[in-house]
């Protein structure tokens, strides 16, 4: 490829600075043939193809790059001289999934490379889980990073030529940077209740390499009209990602007319596996996810409803309930530091109480910290004239988001101070402040480069269905 043909240095820019050093000895011993310069990889990756050869590319190193001491370097480095194992392991495998995916169309070797599954479970090891946000009628957003307060959009909902339509957009799930969404029409308002077409469809996305591909329930069974998600994970010995479905039929009211079943369908498969509901957990069933995920936790989904927590084992496929503490008016399920953990609020709806599960197989819970929405020094200062459930999402061990009320997400540390808000953008007018507010969701989106069988045969089959929605990340 000739030199300048395709910048791959400015495809790589954004490795940092400070990584493995080339010619050290965590990357090269004595014995190795490469350049024995003591440089950065980030130095090599930032510098541009030199045009001196057609032939070949090379790293052109600054002298601004070279570290304190360092000598300009008699020649150039080539590309040729790094190891494929370095240039995999330590730079690509470094590199945020769209700069992954532009690397693969530069060599051959590297497409390889990183379309293996080890590759591709390490690489999304390394992306940060983000949580995600959902502005009604507009789309699903995420935080641009951990910490930052703002945020970026995941999936743009396409505009209904009626004004006053509601999208039928719903985001059920996400698991290993895959999204399940499900979509019925636009919804029409009617005085207080909404009317929509019942067909509904299921989709699966990655918004990372931009893929999407309808998504099949299980068949439904006479007497039962309605299917939904109650949870989307990957198994972990078999490596498949699955899907809980809820089957159940509700009458014009909406209430439930028998009794719900559950089925685990793996992800392109028509054989759905029924799964029995024990009869002492009849009261509280698992919950749907739009409604809240599950924590995929040592094997096992856990959710909160009840008194209780409820569990289903992805590897026997059964239901269980463990305890919980049992004083709070509401309370919900996160991972914290590799712990099981759960948040708490009072019926004041004014503290957040954070637990987390010291003793798997005793049940036993250890308190962590109170957060006192009455103390955080918030600006403007939080209205407490009416009741708002406080929604929590972890950002990492020492920071929290809080949304308080439709319109304000605190950015706050376990200890109760105020970072600052996630940034809401300025709505035109009331009626978009009233439609289009963001909320903050209790699914996290960590970015993959994970490909699915679905997506292959989409494209292969040229189903020219289009979804309701845009992949914009």
């Amino acid at each position: 490829m000739a030199a300048g043909q395709l910048p791959l240095a400015s495809l790589l820019m954004r490795i940092e600075d400070h990584g493995p050093m080339v010619g050290s000895s965590s990357s090269f011993t004595a014995n190795q043939h490469f350049p024995q310069r003591y440089l950065p990889i980030g130095s090599l990756i930032k510098s541009a193809f030199s045009p001196a050869s057609p032939h070949q590319e090379r790293f052109q190193i600054a002298a601004d790059d070279l570290p304190q001491g360092a000598s300009m370097p008699d020649a150039v480095t080539v590309l040729e001289d790094l190891p494929e194992w370095l240039v995999v392991d330590e730079i690509l495998l470094r590199l945020p999934p769209k700069d992954v995916l532009r690397c693969r169309a530069v060599r051959k070797s590297w497409r390889a490379a990183t379309s293996t599954d080890k590759f591709i479970l390490n690489h999304h090891r390394r992306q940060p889980s983000l949580p995600i946000f959902h502005r009604h009628n507009e789309g699903i957003f995420r935080l641009v990073a951990a910490g930052d307060h703002k945020i970026q959009q995941v999936l743009e909902y396409l505009t209904p030529t009626d004004p006053t339509a509601h999208i039928g957009v719903m985001h059920h799930a996400a698991c290993d940077g895959l999204l399940l969404v499900s979509t019925n029409g636009p919804l029409i308002k009617h005085a207080t209740f909404y009317s929509s077409n019942p067909a509904t469809t299921f989709y699966i996305c990655n918004p990372a390499t931009r893929k999407c591909a309808p998504l099949l329930p299980p068949p439904l069974r006479p007497a039962f009209n309605k299917a939904t998600v109650v949870a989307f994970y990957r198994h972990q010995a078999s490596g498949e990602h699955r899907v809980l479905w809820l089957i159940n039929n509700h009458d014009a009211s909406g209430a439930v007319v028998h009794p719900p079943g559950y089925f685990v369908l793996p992800v392109g498969s028509d054989q759905p596996r029924c799964v029995q509901w024990p009869t002492h957990l009849a009261n509280f069933r698992a919950i749907q996810t739009h409604e809240g995920p599950p924590v995929h936790h040592r094997g096992g989904l856990h959710w909160p409803p009840g008194l209780g927590i409820k569990v289903f084992d992805t590897d026997t496929e059964t239901f269980r309930q463990m305890s919980r503490p049992a004083q709070f008016h509401m309370v919900s399920l996160h991972h914290l530091g590799g712990d099981l953990a759960l948040c708490g609020t009072s019926l004041e709806c004014v503290t957040l109480d954070v637990w987390a599960l010291q003793d798997y197989d005793a049940e036993i819970w250890g308190f962590l910290y109170r957060i006192d929405l009455r103390v955080v020094v918030a600006s403007p200062p939080l209205d407490f004239g009416s009741i708002h459930v406080p929604w929590m999402a972890v950002v990492n061990g020492r920071e929290l988001l809080i949304q308080h009320g439709r319109y304000r997400i605190l950015h706050c540390d376990i200890e109760g101070l105020y970072l600052g808000e996630v940034e809401i953008k300025q709505y035109e007018n009331s009626w978009d402040m009233f439609t289009k507010y963001l909320s903050l969701t209790r699914h996290r989106l960590q970015e993959s480069l994970i490909s699915l069988p679905l997506f292959e045969m989409q494209e292969e089959d040229a189903v020219h269905h289009k979804p309701p929605f845009t992949i914009v990340l």
